[in-house]
């Protein structure tokens, strides 16, 4: 029997497996060169898995027709029949899975459809979030650029204020809620009389009002309006010197019962204040002189008439001794009222100055030291007496000049009573001397500490005064271009070391 009827058919065939494994194993590998490539191709996974099926299924079908051939030249074709079933199932389920997998194509290329829909979108998400987080980039940029600008214009604006805050001549202070002092200036500092800052810090406002009534009154205002504008007050120092100032301030923070904090500057206004007290007081003892003097002349003549016809009956009547003694009375009231027309005349400033000429001071002072110390010291009162060596020569009249020592000498002693002390000093100052007296007695009350120039003005019992001594001598001082100040308590270190009440100090210049 010939088995190999159709040599060529079977020739092609044999080549067509052979071919088939080839192409298959070719096929193979592109789709997992692919696959390698784009691992997370949905396609290319498909077409290695496909693939691979034709693999499998080109070996089951091309091998087995190989083999059959391959048996049936070798004359064995019982081997073939025994592999023919296991080929053919081989062949059917290969088959069964590539047509599985043509039929899910459709399926693949659905899910593939809405993947790339999905990355389309996904995609557009991305260009848009690319968009805007360029945008916020972009924003971000100028927000450091504005933040950057705003610091350094908010760093320039606190330099500023800083710089106006460290070298302003004004007191500024900052307050919190309880009224203590938060924050204060160099210039708040010196103001109240401290050395530094910290020394401040923490301290209550109210301690440094010299009036609580005016703490009260400050505080009121700026709680009902927020502020407070060329607020007067008094502020004591730490050393307890008096400080006239004016406050403007603001409110920065209300709560209930009104306490708050606030912000303000204080303005001194003591040397402004004391410069027109003295211009008021200058004024009102240049309209008394006037008075005075017109008073004066008025009053001397009749006086005058008076103490004549006084002089005159007492020599009618020298043997009548009731009469004699009552114009005795009246020439001596007479006396005493032609003193006091005298100095209202000195105090007017209408005495005659031919007698101006070059004087030393310390030789008047201590003339007029030697007049009363047998008297002074008699009641126990000790003189401490500091002259300046090298003062030089002024123009003056030395008998007015005594005439205003004698008067303060008069006062202290009034004022210390007994075992009391009286200082006098002299000492060049620049183009004036400077003479000081002073004594440890009960001092001047502050509340008619400005009075004590005024004519008539006196604190002693009747008939022990007349209220002219301390006005005359300003006049005669400020006759001679000079100044006379009064200061109780003190203000120098030096007179509190003595424990000094009251000082007097007379300025003269050098060259009038």
């Amino acid at each position: 029997m010939n088995y190999l009827p159709f040599y060529p058919i079977y020739s092609v065939d044999f080549l067509g497996s052979f071919l088939m494994l080839l192409l298959s194993f070719a096929t193979f590998g592109y789709a997992r060169r692919l696959r390698r490539e784009h691992k997370k191709s949905v396609l290319f996974i498909y077409l290695f898995g496909l693939s691979t099926a034709f693999v499998a299924f080109s070996i089951s079908r091309s091998i087995g027709h190989m083999l059959r051939f391959i048996f049936i030249y070798a004359g064995v074709p019982e081997w073939w029949k025994s592999l023919a079933p296991i080929s053919g199932s081989l062949n059917s389920a290969c088959f069964i899975t590539i047509a599985a997998l043509s039929f899910v194509y459709a399926s693949v290329q659905h899910v593939i459809a809405l993947v790339r829909s999905d990355a389309e979108k996904l995609r557009k998400a991305k260009e848009e979030l690319e968009k805007t987080n360029q945008k916020l980039r972009e924003l971000y940029q100028t927000l450091e650029d504005k933040v950057r600008q705003r610091t350094q214009e908010l760093l320039a604006s606190e330099s500023k204020f800083r710089r106006l805050f460290e070298s302003s001549g004004e007191a500024i202070f900052f307050c919190d809620s309880q009224g203590r002092i938060s924050d204060i200036n160099p210039s708040g500092v010196n103001l109240l009389g401290f050395n530094s800052k910290d020394e401040l810090i923490g301290q209550p406002m109210v301690n440094f009002f010299a009036e609580k009534k005016d703490w009260q009154d400050y505080v009121r205002i700026t709680c009902q309006n927020g502020f407070i504008k060329d607020f007067e007050t008094k502020l004591v120092t730490k050393n307890g010197q008096e400080k006239y100032v004016i406050i403007t301030a603001h409110a920065t923070k209300k709560s209930s019962g009104c306490k708050i904090g606030f912000e303000g500057i204080a303005k001194d206004i003591t040397s402004y204040r004391k410069m027109t007290e003295k211009l008021i007081y200058s004024e009102k003892m240049a309209s008394l002189g006037q008075l005075a003097s017109g008073i004066a002349h008025e009053i001397n003549t009749p006086l005058s008439i008076i103490l004549g016809y006084a002089q005159m009956l007492k020599k009618d009547f020298k043997n009548d001794k009731d009469v004699f003694e009552e114009l005795s009375i009246i020439e001596s009231q007479a006396e005493v009222c032609k003193k006091i027309v005298s100095d209202l005349l000195s105090f007017a400033r209408s005495s005659d100055k031919s007698s101006i000429r070059k004087i030393l001071v310390n030789d008047c002072i201590l003339q007029t030291v030697d007049i009363i110390r047998h008297t002074f010291e008699k009641d126990g009162i000790k003189f401490l007496i500091e002259l300046s060596d090298d003062l030089p020569c002024i123009e003056a009249d030395p008998d007015k000049l005594r005439q205003v020592f004698l008067n303060l000498l008069n006062n202290s002693r009034d004022a210390v009573g007994k075992d009391g002390l009286i200082f006098i000093r002299t000492f060049l100052k620049e183009d004036s001397i400077v003479i000081e007296f002073g004594d440890n007695g009960s001092g001047i009350p502050s509340d008619i500490k400005d009075k004590i120039f005024d004519p008539f003005f006196t604190t002693k019992p009747p008939r022990k005064g007349t209220g002219l001594g301390l006005s005359v001598s300003y006049g005669i001082i400020q006759d001679h271009k000079g100044k006379l100040e009064v200061f109780s308590p003190p203000e120098r270190d030096y007179h509190l070391s003595l424990n000094l009440k009251t000082v007097f100090v007379i300025t003269l210049p050098i060259f009038r």
